[in-house]
């Protein structure tokens, strides 16, 4: 623990945007002396893989209107947008409904971060450290987090804000072809568009936003050749409307014991809002509150059945599209620029010429060869920490200070975000939040979710730091 000539020191490990928000929060609330000590392995804190992209085309996915990070300044975002008028990217016209270029927030969430710094109370500092953490060790009087280039960290407490693992594979199995630079397996990298001719073929393992956004991107460098898009159930998310009206749900509503009946529920709601001409997506909004009191009280088995069943179709649904983005792609499908397909690769092998595809469609023995330049993951992130061969989980998962859920959906973890040790333990000092408690809570992964567990997140944390004693100075730069 901390002593009389050190502040209270919190780890923060991922300077995402789950990370940077809990940062900003500690500094909001903190009034005791306190060390925050911010490591994102990139080069820019705030970004993250959601916001790190340049195409001014990726658009968020939901309306600026309800994108503030703070639950209580509803309009913090568009008052952000108004006062950046002019950069570009931000439209002309700044309406609580625009969809705008996901770079911008970005920038929203580091300027976020920035006021918190330069208001924090006396003696509360934030480092920012530019380090790659892949070691986290755990000794009676603190937690020593260890960086790639040999650095050690000393904190009291630490939060992993690790966000989002890339994809799985597409064959689950070792291929040569994935060491092929012809295959991009993270595809959020600034050469995953490298060497694509302007009429060369391209296969998109996926369906869904990562794919919707390589479509646009390819789109806006002017690219002419067929993009193949493949993924098991050939389900697409669909796009955003305006005026769909508006629907509540009971604040309190029946809690269905099942998945089953959570789906009827749902289906008969829609069906209620549709015969007063309100659209389903006011239905979906309306019960995503509630989703993740739904979840945990669901058991494992009715878990484990929702994600067999329900979850493609739930997910295409609830993750919609910019409306500009979405007809963007209908008008290049009507034009056989893009054509989507239902199935499972069974061959993906690279030679001289590009790399040749075998795929099988969904529901018959009917079989497709496909050749093309390029082969890009864009199957949405994997959950399995536990299969995630980064040091920082080996070593987590071998000193047992981690374990996955029932479901490997993500870190067990308590729903305050406090992360449980192997076979259930609390950890005590070490929390989490956003896509590791996708198990805990299923609906954690948005800005939405995230901006509610940031401060009650931060919250618990600072009730910490009663055992810390106020040193007389502190700088509060890095």
């Amino acid at each position: 623990m901390s002593n009389s000539k050190s502040p209270f020191r919190i780890i923060i490990i991922g300077g995402g945007a789950s990370g940077s928000l809990v940062a900003t929060h500690l500094l909001r609330q903190a009034r005791r002396p306190l060390q925050i000590i911010l490591i994102e392995r990139q080069s820019e804190v705030g970004r993250g893989v959601a916001y790190g992209t340049r195409c001014l085309q990726h658009f968020l996915n939901v309306p600026a209107g309800r994108m503030s990070v703070f639950p209580d300044e509803p309009d913090h975002f568009l008052r952000w947008l108004h006062l950046n008028h002019g950069r570009p990217g931000v439209p002309e016209k700044i309406e609580p409904s625009a969809f705008v270029p996901r770079f911008l927030y970005g920038h929203y969430i580091r300027d976020t971060l920035a006021d918190a710094r330069a208001k924090a109370a006396p003696h509360v500092g934030l480092a920012e450290i530019r380090a790659d953490a892949i070691d986290l060790e755990e000794t009676p009087d603190e937690l020593i987090v260890h960086s790639s280039d040999g650095r050690l960290f000393h904190g009291d407490r630490v939060v992993l804000a690790v966000g989002n693992l890339p994809g799985s594979y597409p064959i689950p199995k070792p291929l040569p072809v994935y060491r092929d630079p012809r295959y991009v397996h993270t595809p959020w990298n600034a050469a995953a568009l490298d060497g694509i001719g302007p009429d060369d073929e391209v296969l998109l393992v996926g369906q869904g936003l990562t794919a919707a956004d390589f479509i646009v991107q390819l789109a806006e460098r002017g690219h002419r050749g067929t993009i193949h898009a493949l993924s098991r159930h050939g389900i697409r998310p669909h796009a955003h409307r305006a005026d769909v009206g508006t629907w509540s749900i009971p604040a309190n509503p029946p809690i269905p014991p099942t998945t089953r009946a959570w789906v009827r529920f749902i289906r008969e709601e829609i069906a209620r809002a549709s015969s007063q001409g309100v659209d389903w997506r006011a239905v979906v909004d309306a019960v995503r509150p509630h989703a993740q009191k739904v979840w945990q009280s669901l058991s494992w088995d009715e878990r484990a059945r929702f994600m067999r069943h329900v979850r493609p179709f739930w997910e295409a649904h609830r993750h919609r599209l910019a409306p500009v983005t979405a007809k963007l792609i209908e008008q290049l499908a009507s034009e056989g620029r893009v054509v989507f397909y239902a199935g499972r690769l069974q061959v993906l092998e690279a030679d001289s010429q590009g790399v040749q595809a075998l795929l099988r469609h969904r529901g018959s023995l009917r079989h497709q060869a496909l050749r093309v330049a390029k082969v890009i993951n864009c199957t949405g992130p994997r959950t399995d920490y536990s299969k995630y061969q980064h040091p920082l989980f080996i070593h987590l998962l071998a000193r047992g200070l981690i374990d996955h859920d029932p479901l490997a959906l993500g870190i067990s973890a308590l729903p305050n975000g406090e992360v449980l040790r192997y076979r259930g333990e609390s950890t005590a000092r070490i929390f989490t939040l956003g896509a590791p408690m996708k198990g805990v809570l299923w609906e954690s992964t948005a800005i939405p979710e995230i901006r509610q567990q940031a401060p009650e997140l931060a919250k618990l944390l600072l009730s910490s730091t009663a055992a810390a004693q106020p040193p007389a100075t502190m700088s509060t730069n890095s």
